[in-house]
Protein backbone atom coordinates (compact mmCIF):
# COMPACT_ATOMS: atom_id res chain seq x y z
CA UNK A 1 0.00 0.00 0.00
CA UNK A 2 0.85 3.56 -0.41
CA UNK A 3 -0.11 7.33 -0.18
CA UNK A 4 0.20 9.69 -2.95
CA UNK A 5 -0.81 13.17 -3.78
CA UNK A 6 -3.09 12.90 -7.39
CA UNK A 7 -0.45 16.28 -8.53
CA UNK A 8 2.75 13.63 -7.30
CA UNK A 9 1.32 11.00 -9.32
CA UNK A 10 3.18 11.73 -13.17
CA UNK A 11 7.05 12.94 -10.95
CA UNK A 12 6.87 9.36 -8.99
CA UNK A 13 5.58 7.52 -11.94
CA UNK A 14 8.36 9.66 -14.29
CA UNK A 15 10.78 8.85 -11.35
CA UNK A 16 10.54 5.24 -11.23
CA UNK A 17 10.79 4.48 -14.95
CA UNK A 18 13.41 7.22 -15.81
CA UNK A 19 15.98 7.06 -12.45
CA UNK A 20 15.95 3.67 -11.34
CA UNK A 21 16.87 1.08 -13.33
CA UNK A 22 15.91 -2.95 -12.33
CA UNK A 23 16.52 -6.08 -13.99
CA UNK A 24 14.70 -9.35 -13.59
CA UNK A 25 11.98 -9.47 -11.12
CA UNK A 26 12.93 -5.87 -9.90
CA UNK A 27 11.84 -4.31 -13.09
CA UNK A 28 9.15 -6.38 -13.50
CA UNK A 29 7.72 -5.18 -10.02
CA UNK A 30 8.96 -1.76 -10.76
CA UNK A 31 6.72 -1.51 -14.06
CA UNK A 32 3.57 -3.18 -12.12
CA UNK A 33 3.75 0.01 -9.88
CA UNK A 34 4.22 2.44 -12.40
CA UNK A 35 1.81 0.92 -14.41
CA UNK A 36 -1.08 0.99 -11.02
CA UNK A 37 0.23 4.94 -10.98
CA UNK A 38 -0.39 5.45 -14.30
CA UNK A 39 -4.05 4.15 -13.87
CA UNK A 40 -4.60 6.58 -11.44
CA UNK A 41 -3.36 9.18 -13.48
CA UNK A 42 -5.39 8.58 -15.60
CA UNK A 43 -8.24 8.47 -13.16
CA UNK A 44 -7.20 11.84 -12.31
CA UNK A 45 -6.91 13.19 -15.64
CA UNK A 46 -10.69 12.15 -16.45
CA UNK A 47 -11.93 13.56 -13.12
CA UNK A 48 -10.20 17.16 -13.40
CA UNK A 49 -11.27 17.06 -17.06
CA UNK A 50 -14.94 16.70 -15.89
CA UNK A 51 -14.30 19.83 -13.36
CA UNK A 52 -12.90 21.78 -16.23
CA UNK A 53 -16.16 21.47 -18.16
CA UNK A 54 -18.51 22.42 -15.43
CA UNK A 55 -16.78 26.09 -15.51
CA UNK A 56 -15.19 26.43 -18.94
CA UNK A 57 -16.73 26.79 -21.94
CA UNK A 58 -17.14 23.95 -24.16
CA UNK A 59 -16.57 23.80 -28.23
CA UNK A 60 -19.78 22.18 -30.16
CA UNK A 61 -18.64 18.68 -29.37
CA UNK A 62 -18.26 19.37 -26.17
CA UNK A 63 -14.34 19.48 -25.54
CA UNK A 64 -13.05 22.12 -23.34
CA UNK A 65 -12.44 25.45 -25.73
CA UNK A 66 -8.63 27.20 -25.60
CA UNK A 67 -8.41 30.88 -25.75
CA UNK A 68 -5.21 32.53 -27.30
CA UNK A 69 -3.35 32.03 -24.68
CA UNK A 70 -3.72 28.54 -24.79
CA UNK A 71 -5.97 28.36 -21.43
CA UNK A 72 -9.62 27.53 -21.03
CA UNK A 73 -12.13 30.12 -21.30
CA UNK A 74 -14.26 30.03 -17.78
CA UNK A 75 -17.56 30.96 -18.27
CA UNK A 76 -18.40 33.15 -14.84
CA UNK A 77 -14.99 34.72 -14.23
CA UNK A 78 -16.83 35.24 -10.65
CA UNK A 79 -15.96 31.66 -10.58
CA UNK A 80 -12.36 31.56 -11.27
CA UNK A 81 -11.79 31.22 -7.81
CA UNK A 82 -14.08 28.55 -6.65
CA UNK A 83 -12.67 26.23 -9.54
CA UNK A 84 -9.16 27.33 -8.19
CA UNK A 85 -10.37 25.79 -5.17
CA UNK A 86 -11.70 22.82 -6.67
CA UNK A 87 -8.71 22.12 -8.70
CA UNK A 88 -6.69 22.60 -5.68
CA UNK A 89 -8.68 20.21 -3.61
CA UNK A 90 -8.45 17.71 -6.39
CA UNK A 91 -4.90 17.70 -6.86
CA UNK A 92 -4.04 17.62 -2.84
CA UNK A 93 -6.70 14.92 -2.70
CA UNK A 94 -4.79 11.45 -1.17
CA UNK A 95 -4.93 8.29 -2.96
CA UNK A 96 -4.37 4.78 -1.73
CA UNK A 97 -2.91 2.05 -3.95
CA UNK A 98 -4.15 -0.97 -2.35
CA UNK A 99 -3.53 -3.91 -4.09
CA UNK A 100 -2.82 -7.41 -2.54
CA UNK A 101 -1.93 -8.44 -5.58
CA UNK A 102 1.23 -5.66 -5.40
CA UNK A 103 2.71 -6.64 -2.10
CA UNK A 104 5.91 -7.97 -3.26
CA UNK A 105 5.96 -5.35 -5.99
CA UNK A 106 5.76 -2.45 -3.34
CA UNK A 107 8.42 -4.37 -0.90
CA UNK A 108 11.01 -4.46 -4.08
CA UNK A 109 10.21 -0.60 -4.88
CA UNK A 110 10.89 0.34 -1.40
CA UNK A 111 13.51 -1.17 -1.23
CA UNK A 112 14.94 0.22 -4.83
CA UNK A 113 14.24 3.30 -3.50
CA UNK A 114 15.74 3.57 -0.64
CA UNK A 115 18.65 1.76 -1.69
CA UNK A 116 18.54 4.72 -4.89
CA UNK A 117 22.39 6.37 -4.56
CA UNK A 118 23.04 8.69 -6.89
CA UNK A 119 22.68 12.46 -7.18
CA UNK A 120 19.23 14.35 -7.42
CA UNK A 121 18.19 17.11 -8.40
CA UNK A 122 14.22 19.16 -9.35
CA UNK A 123 11.78 16.76 -9.57
CA UNK A 124 13.79 13.76 -9.29
CA UNK A 125 14.68 14.70 -5.58
CA UNK A 126 11.01 15.75 -4.73
CA UNK A 127 9.71 12.01 -6.48
CA UNK A 128 12.72 10.24 -4.30
CA UNK A 129 11.76 12.54 -1.14
CA UNK A 130 7.89 11.66 -2.00
CA UNK A 131 8.06 7.92 -2.21
CA UNK A 132 10.76 7.91 0.59
CA UNK A 133 7.97 9.74 2.94
CA UNK A 134 5.40 7.15 1.99
CA UNK A 135 7.10 3.88 2.56
CA UNK A 136 8.50 5.51 5.88
CA UNK A 137 4.61 6.30 6.76
CA UNK A 138 3.82 2.69 5.89
CA UNK A 139 6.35 1.44 8.07
CA UNK A 140 4.95 3.64 11.26
CA UNK A 141 1.48 2.70 10.50
CA UNK A 142 2.73 -0.95 10.56
CA UNK A 143 4.51 -0.88 13.23
CA UNK A 144 1.67 1.11 15.53
CA UNK A 145 -0.56 -1.50 14.04
CA UNK A 146 1.70 -4.08 15.69
CA UNK A 147 1.25 -2.91 19.06
CA UNK A 148 -2.14 -3.03 19.74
Amino acid sequence: MIKLKNKDLRIVSDFLLNSISAKGKKNIHRMRIVEAINEQRKKYAQEEELLLKDYCKLDEQGELKRNNQGTFDVVDKGKMKELADQREYLQNEVLIIDDKNLITAFKTVEKLVNEYDKELVGEQALAHFILSEAFENKEEKELKGGEN
